[in-house]
């Protein structure tokens, strides 16, 4: 999971021209107290319902208004536990994806780590990880777990993406051992594309950290 996947829809940018009244409907609306700010698409900054309240004169413009420049932004291709460590350092629950130029991509909730974070708890545990890629129709968990054991390992977990585009489906599977050398080269002689794998006891520790991080974000 990467960062555009946790973009939330929903959390629409507000145009710089957009007057305060309507700011605060929308942040009521979404049940937030802050929203990213474009001009032409590029980002501007984060404006917060505490100034939004502040203005003389609701029914004009937010663009006399000093917007907040976030500390950090994401950017798409971030991995899921490298959010969770901008969100955990900066204390911040609203992060911006902002692409070259300075284009405004989307905007990622804490809300959208609850979602996800029940999916990898098992992803906490010491082991290798490895990551496949295959047609929707080539998936069989048996007999990729099969192959796991053969190499004297075993599946602690897993987790499941499908383009809805392309119908590819990328797994990710924890394995409870940190040497998976072998267990790659099974793969490859069965014709399984390999996205990316983590073995290393270093890689496995900067997963840790990212996923402790992440529990004391949550208060898990």
């Amino acid at each position: 999971m990467i960062g555009k996947d946790l973009i939330r829809e929903e959390i629409a940018p507000l145009d710089i021209d957009s007057r305060g009244n309507s700011a605060i409907n929308k942040m009521m609306e979404l049940n937030l107290s802050a929203l990213p700010v474009v001009e032409n698409k590029i980002f501007k900054g984060i404006i917060t319902e505490l100034s939004l309240k502040d203005m003389a004169f609701p029914e004009e413009s937010i663009r006399s208004l000093q917007l907040e420049k976030p500390l950090v932004v994401a950017n798409e291709g971030d991995h899921f536990l490298e959010i969770v460590h901008k969100m955990k350092k900066y204390g911040t629950g609203l992060l911006p994806i902002v692409g070259e130029n300075g284009v405004y991509i989307g905007t990622i909730h804490q809300n959208s780590l609850l979602k996800y974070i029940a999916d990898i708890n098992a992803f906490k545990d010491p082991g290798g990880i490895i990551v496949l890629e295959m047609n929707s129709s080539d998936y069989s968990l048996v007999e990729i777990s099969q192959i796991i054991e053969a190499e004297g390992a075993r599946v602690l977990a897993t987790y499941v993406e499908v383009n809805p585009e392309s119908r590819r489906l990328t797994l990710t599977i924890k394995v409870n051992k940190l040497e998976i050398e072998t267990i790659l080269l099974a793969f490859g002689r069965y014709e399984y594309e390999i996205k990316a794998s983590f073995r290393r006891e270093d890689e496995t520790e900067y997963l840790q950290e990212r996923y402790d991080s992440l529990m004391n974000y949550l208060n898990i």
